[in-house]
């Protein structure tokens, strides 16, 4: 009898970590990725073999946006397009406040003399700090925390697109000549300066993007039901995190292949690692701040009796699963995008320096899907503590005292404190 139960719990451990190794599989892929390209970096390299310059920066990419056109609900999308705080809040962290402090921190970096740093990697960091969000990846972690997706979605279409004109412009105001970054100004293949970089954008994001994009919206809406049905039957959630794994196995085999990361100094990856962690736990935390404003919360008093700013600022507060696609979407950095903006804004430059300007994009990606896959679960238990206080959602005002869960919530994220019973 007592060994048959401890078989059982024996079987049931095992169950559970197979379980748990299954959830984990984007992780598990992304590090195959990356020891796929280290090993057999030719194979996925421009001009390699796939010719991934065409099969993965083109056709891969395309795809990624064309399943993104066909799994987006077209009302959804209308519904939080009309949500502009959420669009504020959201897309001014991710381009302004995100690259404002990463261009303090690269200048800081340059005022002390030091040789130790490459100074195409911190350009490279200044131009991962100006792209987009992420397409899959954070959608994906927003869902499984039980986040808004369809806040997400909406944020990381509009990121996405006012990205491409966005880019370049934030780019060519924080690399200026006269500040001694000359020796790495964008350049495009064929040309200088904004036209020609704008004319390889539109043509290649254009068949990359917009297009696909387009064409999944008017296919999901002429034939509901049967996208519906292939959807499912092609699990083409997952088939789009699989081409993201092949976007970044891609960028990792032209870095290896270049001697991209050799090129560079130990220093220079330590750092990149380390504000990759930094600016990611600080921007989740920046972002969960500013959507939940924990000093404003309900204490007891009524409504009425508090001060108009007080009240004004707890209306203006996002809902917890609002929150939570803000925080995904808003700290994240996309090599969906990056990887043809570096083609197209150094098109004139060798391949070696544009794998170095990337090499801060594909790090930062790499550490954001491992912290925000970390972060979800203690992003679902917050959500699932209070579902009352989605009450803020919709502008409606009926409060709830959960300031206790809302400042847990911020040390976990900050800290990585353990929530408190009451969470």
């Amino acid at each position: 009898m007592g060994d048959g139960l401890k078989s059982s719990s024996i079987a049931t451990r095992f169950k559970d970590l197979y379980s748990y190794i299954l959830s984990q599989w984007f992780i598990l892929g992304l590090g195959l990725a990356v020891g796929l390209a280290a090993a057999f970096p030719h194979v996925g390299m421009s001009g390699g073999p796939l010719k991934a310059e065409y099969t993965v920066e083109w056709g891969g990419i395309g795809l990624i946006f064309l399943i993104t056109g066909l799994s987006i609900s077209t009302e959804a999308l209308i519904k939080q397009a009309k949500n502009y705080r959420l669009h504020l809040v959201t897309q001014i962290i991710s381009f302004f406040v995100f690259s404002a402090v990463v261009y303090a921190i690269v200048a800081i970096i340059r005022a002390s003399g030091t040789h130790k740093i490459d100074s195409t990697v911190l350009a490279g960091l200044i131009l991962m700090s100006i792209l987009p969000t992420t397409v899959a990846s954070n959608i994906a972690m927003t869902r499984n925390a039980g986040g808004n997706v369809e806040a997400a979605t909406i944020e990381v279409c509009i990121g996405n697109t006012i990205g491409t004109f966005i880019t370049p412009l934030l780019l060519s105001m924080y690399l200026q000549k006269r500040d001694g970054w000359g020796f790495i100004l964008p350049k495009a293949a064929g040309g200088n300066g904004l036209t020609a970089i704008y004319k390889h954008m539109v043509e290649q994001l254009g068949v990359t993007l917009f297009a696909p994009l387009i064409v999944g919206q008017i296919v999901q809406n002429i034939y509901m039901s049967q996208t519906k049905y292939w959807r499912e039957l092609l699990h083409l959630k997952i088939l789009g995190q699989v081409l993201l794994l092949i976007v970044i196995w891609s960028t990792f085999c032209n870095k290896f292949a270049s001697g991209a990361l050799k090129a560079i100094t130990h220093q220079s990856v330590i750092l990149i690692c380390f504000l990759g962690v930094a600016l990611y736990t600080f921007f989740t935390a920046l972002c969960l701040f500013i959507t939940r404003v924990p000093f404003v919360r309900q204490d007891g008093d009524s409504l009425g009796k508090c001060p108009r700013w007080k009240s004004l600022l707890r209306r203006q507060r996002f809902g917890k699963r609002e929150s939570a696609a803000v925080c995904f979407c808003a700290a994240a950095k996309g090599l969906v995008l990056g990887a043809p903006l570096v083609s197209i804004l150094y098109g004139g430059y060798g391949l070696e320096t544009q794998a170095i300007m990337s090499t801060p994009i594909a790090l930062y990606q790499t550490t954001q899907v491992l912290l925000a896959q970390l972060s979800v679960r203690l992003f679902k238990s917050w959500i699932e503590a209070g579902e009352g206080d989605d009450d803020f959602e919709g502008h409606r005002s009926g409060l709830s005292s959960d300031v206790e869960r809302d400042a847990s919530a911020l040390r976990i994220i900050s800290g990585g404190v353990e929530p408190s019973s009451n969470a």
